[in-house]
């Protein structure tokens, strides 16, 4: 049997090697969504990709016979360190082959790297922050995921634990389908929060989006301060993620919330581009590109990706009002599901507020930890 290696990645060729690994570790799934490989080669470029202002990496891939059977990065969050004054490290992008000593030999290739930066414990996957393609799905696997969400074989689970690791947190997924009921007295809710003095709910303005984007990270930047795992974005790093919603935003579905001509709460729901994605295998090039575009708002799937309050405007009712101008606009818009995610498992409120509407979780996602002193 060929020797098994974990190789450090150190070149753009290498670099490459590692984002194609997966292809043929999903052949034959047909849930398995590819990444779009030029949105990778950015990303994961140090010269170029967003998380270096603030970041370390090293990247390891699995060799075996010649052939990538693995992958994962060990990475270290600057800002994360700063804010939340913790000595953890972290691993992303992880695939494997079903194979214990594969995917022990990875995560102790990750373990190495971050003992030697002085590192207490290790979590993940967060590919590469919270913000970004998190957790390992542990339920839900007959259904392809939405965009910027994982799907990955159920036995990573197990490899996972197979190394030491241990459940972290928990994040939900829920999904609706717009012909089920909703119970009137959400919309009843939405009415009396409607009738507040001063009170205004509007669609998201894509014609004014540095507007618009200046008020979302307003309330973002406070809103979420106090969520499990919160970093704070960067410039840079809010401004891929405007990039990103001028092309997947569904303004009818994405709400602005005002208190006397002051934002105070938004929601923000894209198309499930990974529909569109799918047709292209990764590549926008020569023709991917035209592909995504004409297919991107064909798709009858929705997710809600993004909801804040501000802290003194929560408990009014404002939540309720988006959800249920959500539930109200999807069916006649032509969607026919709509997910609304990730919903981390502590957060109890907006879990209460969602027993309203015709949602169910569906899909769990599973970060892990690992003491490594």
């Amino acid at each position: 049997m060929n020797a098994l290696q974990i190789v450090p990645i150190k070149t753009p060729r290498e670099r490459l090697k590692f984002i194609h690994m997966p292809w043929s570790l999903y052949e034959g799934d047909p849930h398995w969504v590819p990444p779009i490989i030029a949105d990778q080669k950015a990303y994961l470029d140090p010269k170029r990709g967003v998380f270096f202002d603030h970041g370390e990496a090293e990247l390891f891939l699995a060799l075996r016979g010649g052939l990538a059977v693995g992958r994962v990065s060990a990475h270290v969050n600057d800002l994360y360190n700063q804010y939340h004054d913790e000595p953890k490290g972290f691993f992303g992008f992880f695939e494997c082959e079903n194979n214990q000593e594969t995917a022990g030999a990875l995560l102790r290739a990750v373990e190495q790297y971050h003992r030697g930066k002085g590192k207490k414990i290790v979590e993940g996957p967060l590919s590469f922050g919270i913000y970004d393609e998190v957790g390992v799905l542990v339920d839900g696997f007959d259904t392809d995921p939405y965009v910027l969400n994982v799907h990955n074989p159920p036995y990573y689970r197990e490899l996972l634990e197979g190394a030491g690791f241990v459940k972290a947190i928990d994040w939900y997924a829920y999904r609706g389908f717009t012909d089920g009921p909703v119970e009137e007295k959400l919309f009843r809710a939405r009415q009396r929060v409607l009738e507040t003095p001063g009170f205004v709910l509007r669609n998201l303005d894509l014609k004014n989006v540095k507007r618009e984007a200046a008020i979302v990270k307003g309330i973002f930047d406070t809103a979420w301060m106090e969520n499990w795992g919160h970093v704070p974005l960067t410039e840079r790093e809010y401004q891929r993620i405007v990039r990103e919603m001028l092309k997947f935003a569904v303004p009818e579905l994405s709400f602005i919330a005002e208190v006397e001509g002051q934002p105070v709460g938004f929601g923000l729901t894209v198309y499930d581009a990974n529909v569109a994605v799918k047709k292209i295998n990764g590549r926008l090039f020569p023709f991917g590109f035209i592909v995504l575009l004409a297919n991107l708002k064909r798709t009858d799937r929705a997710r809600h990706i993004l909801m804040g309050i501000r802290k003194e405007y929560r408990n009014r009712g404002i939540e309720t009002a988006i959800y249920a101008s959500i539930a109200e606009q999807a069916h006649a818009l032509g969607f026919r599901e709509i997910e609304m995610s990730l919903i981390v498992e502590d957060n109890l409120s907006m879990r209460q507020s969602l027993k309203h509407l015709p949602v169910t979780i569906y899909k769990t996602y599973r970060i892990f930890q690992k003491e490594i002193a």
